[in-house]
């Protein structure tokens, strides 16, 4: 085998073991605990979050605890900001790992749904996508995964996810920012809005994404 062939195989495998021992760490891990990670790297703290963020879905950890975590590292407008930039890069890693390596990169169980949802994607676009974002009823990084094997441009992929998730990563990084102060009507505020942002997908699942399917999306 060739040295540079013997490289490739060494860094893929280093990448392998690296992201199966941050997906083992993580299972416990609290955001919090991701805050202090982050405070580590000093003055380049915003730098560390958003490359952690970038990598987050290759191991399928939560965007909402990382958007959090922008809150309660930076504050409400400035841990805003970089979670939607955080968000935003990661969203694109897993368009890109689908894009260049297939259905090969990722296992989801639900083959059908991907094919069902790419389709989709395909034929109704954009505006299909901001939709998925705007009302969180299908899983962030499947979205971005199907996108990615969609043929959907990664400009509006880019375009959809930016606007559509606005309106959480604010929730999101208020929540955080308002446990970084401790200030209990903030906290309540934050829980209210939380708890109201997650129970509309829940409860009206189903509406919502009959709702979105009879939208004229071109």
């Amino acid at each position: 085998m060739e040295r540079v062939s013997i490289f490739k195989v060494t860094i893929i495998l280093t990448i392998i073991i690296a992201l199966l021992w941050l997906n083992y760490v993580a299972i416990d891990i609290t955001p919090t605990e991701i805050r202090h990670l982050i405070y580590q790297a000093g003055w380049l703290a915003p730098v560390a979050y958003l490359v952690i963020y970038s990598i987050r879905p290759l191991v399928l950890f939560p965007a909402s605890i990382f958007s959090m975590v922008g809150g309660l590292a930076f504050g409400v407008l400035f841990g805003g900001l970089l979670a939607l930039t955080g968000a935003t890069l990661s969203a694109v890693m897993a368009f890109f790992v689908t894009r260049k390596f297939g259905h090969k990169a990722v296992q989801f169980k639900e083959k059908d749904k991907i094919e069902q949802y790419r389709q989709k994607f395909e034929s109704k676009g954009f505006l299909y996508i901001l939709m998925l974002r705007l009302v969180p009823v299908i899983n962030f990084d499947f979205i971005s995964y199907t996108a990615g094997l969609a043929r959907v441009s990664l400009k509006d992929f880019i375009r959809a996810t930016v606007i559509g998730i606005i309106p959480g990563t604010i929730v999101h990084s208020f929540v955080g920012a308002s446990i970084a102060e401790g200030n209990s009507t903030k906290l309540i505020i934050a829980g209210l809005l939380l708890v109201v942002m997650l129970l509309i997908p829940v409860i009206w699942n189903q509406q919502l994404l009959q709702m979105i399917e009879r939208m004229k999306m071109n």
